[in-house]
């Protein structure tokens, strides 16, 4: 009997744990009420202030936009869009200054591509204030 309760008490550890069990948490209490992206998204025009043509893979020679609703966005604020190419190289950047009395903000920017823009995946990196807000991803295809 002895020798079934040193091994049940053995094996048990053994069989009661598994490698992929664990949970986790995290939480943060903003203090600081910056401007952020509540809704964005990558398409190829913007009429009447509303995206228009909403894709994420274009070709070459098309103008391709990022279009940005703001909240918190009180007073003036700098947005900068950077233009990331598939290989990493910086296309362009833009830069514009916006003001809001509302703290409510809607902005769009544009690159116009050529047809020898690199194809792939390209980035456009979001900044306000000098403060990454978000990225999006598209496509240049042939």
């Amino acid at each position: 009997m002895r020798f079934y309760l040193y091994l049940a008490i053995l094996i048990i550890p053994l069989v009661g744990c598994d490698s992929t069990e664990g949970d986790g948490a995290g939480g943060l209490e903003p203090t600081l009420r910056y401007p952020e992206i509540q809704e964005g998204m990558i398409c190829g025009d913007v009429i009447d202030g509303k995206p228009a043509y909403i894709d994420n893979t274009y070709f070459r020679d098309e103008r391709i936009h990022v279009w940005l609703r703001w909240e918190n966005f009180l007073g003036s604020h700098e947005v900068n869009v950077i233009w990331v190419e598939p290989d990493g190289d910086i296309a362009r950047e833009t830069r514009s200054r916006f003001r809001s009395e509302s703290g409510e903000q809607v902005t769009f920017f544009y690159l116009d591509t050529t047809h020898t823009a690199p194809l792939g995946p390209w980035l456009a990196e979001i900044y306000v204030d000098g403060r990454f807000a978000r990225s999006y991803v598209f496509w240049i295809a042939e």
